[in-house]
């Protein structure tokens, strides 16, 4: 399914780092499809896995060998063209070096960085993308990206606002059959870094330092209040630079109460120097109580939320907002598709401002929603996000 366009622009050159990947991959196929693009370039080390990729999307894939730790390759790579979308991870170590080639070569940016770390360190380069006239959007993803536009839209009912969350569900850890040995992978170990290490949330009006796995609770309009848990993520860093009267942002896990405990456990050794994080993926793996129905009752909060609260001409309100038709067949898709959608708008001209953003400061929400919905598959009539608020 292709999406529309809404206004006539020349067509880019779009270059995808890591497009031979799952995330990558999805973003290829959803950019190969639409009147905006001319090119999209499979940039990938293993050149063997971008021709595949690029083989299955016509004539407008190319593969593209390219190893980004090369830097003079990079920068050249990305002097001929007019996007670049950054999938290659680990963004701590390439984030801020693929960005930076970028605005030395004038081409514009996303990615889909949802590490702290390296969000402050491309935050940092946005005075030398607005003096080269580069729009970067990091975080382009589910969480960071669609969470941080549910939170704008949910921040854009308020006067004011003190508090805003995102939150997503956490679970289905790939737990070994009975007599197997656990098996760790990339994103386990992300999720368990995140979980484990010393992170940054805003809390009291400014960045300050805290720990994962703080347990709080929040409550969804309509709904009871419920435990969430503290997570290591991008949202809290760019929320507040839309809305700096923020005392409070948070990224939050909706979880099972007794995953979050078997994760506290780990976290404790991590921290005592007892696990790094490889053999803390494993042993979240093997921490009894964490599976299914033995981690306790199951959350009653959505699956992917953002939650404001504030004031509204002069009545204290809480805001809630949750996508109702979204593409979730798989991570490739909950994330590739998010930056595509957004490197469309940037592509028609929609999204316009110099610097370095997260989602929130740069994209529509209105407009990012519907045409995340025109990549569903029987989907259905009305609308495709829900915002409702209550007083408080």
């Amino acid at each position: 399914m292709t999406t529309t366009s809404t206004s006539t622009t020349t067509r880019k050159r779009v270059l995808v780092t890591g497009g031979a990947g799952e995330m990558g991959a999805y973003a290829c196929r959803v950019l190969a499809k639409a009147d905006e693009v001319e090119q999209v370039l499979v940039a990938d080390r293993d050149v063997a896995r971008a021709e595949a990729v690029a083989s299955e999307l016509g004539p407008k894939a190319v593969a593209f060998a390219l190893d980004i730790s090369d830097a003079d390759a990079l920068g050249e790579a990305l002097s001929h063209v007019d996007i670049v979308l950054n999938t290659a991870g680990p963004f701590y170590r390439f984030g801020r070096e693929v960005l930076s080639a970028a605005i030395a070569a004038g081409t514009d940016y996303l990615d889909i960085c949802d590490d702290w770390e390296p969000t402050l360190e491309m935050l940092e380069l946005d005075d030398a993308a607005r003096a080269a006239g580069v729009t970067a959007v990091i975080g382009m993803g589910a969480s960071p990206g669609t969470s941080n536009l549910l939170a704008l839209l949910a921040m854009n009912r308020c006067d004011t606002v003190d508090r805003v969350v995102t939150a997503w569900r956490a679970g289905a850890l790939p737990y070994p059959a009975e007599g197997e040995e656990p098996q760790t992978n990339a994103a386990l170990e992300h999720w368990v870094h995140n979980c484990t290490e010393p992170i940054k949330i805003w809390r009291g009006g400014r960045l300050v330092d805290a720990l994962a796995l703080e347990e709080v609770t929040v409550t969804y309009p309509g709904r009871a209040e419920a435990p969430v848990w503290v997570c290591g993520h991008p949202e809290p860093l760019t929320l507040p630079r839309v809305r700096p009267e923020v005392q409070e942002s948070l990224n939050l896990m909706v979880s099972r109460r007794g995953l979050m405990e078997g994760m506290q456990r780990v976290a404790a050794r991590v921290r005592s120097g007892d696990l790094d994080v490889t053999g803390a993926s494993k042993q979240i793996l093997l921490e009894p109580g964490t599976g299914g129905a033995a981690a306790g009752p199951a959350p009653t909060l959505p699956n992917l939320f953002a939650v404001a609260e504030g004031m509204k001409d002069g009545t204290r309100i809480r805001v809630g907002a949750q996508p109702i038709v979204l593409p979730n067949a798989n991570m490739g898709e909950m994330t590739g598709y998010p930056l595509a959608i957004a490197t469309l708008m940037l592509a028609r001209g929609q999204v316009t401002v110099p610097g370095v953003h997260g989602p929130e400061g740069a994209i529509d929400p209105e407009t990012y929603f519907h045409e995340l919905s025109l990549l569903v598959e029987d989907r259905p009539d009305g609308e495709v996000v829900e915002v409702v608020s209550e007083a408080l």
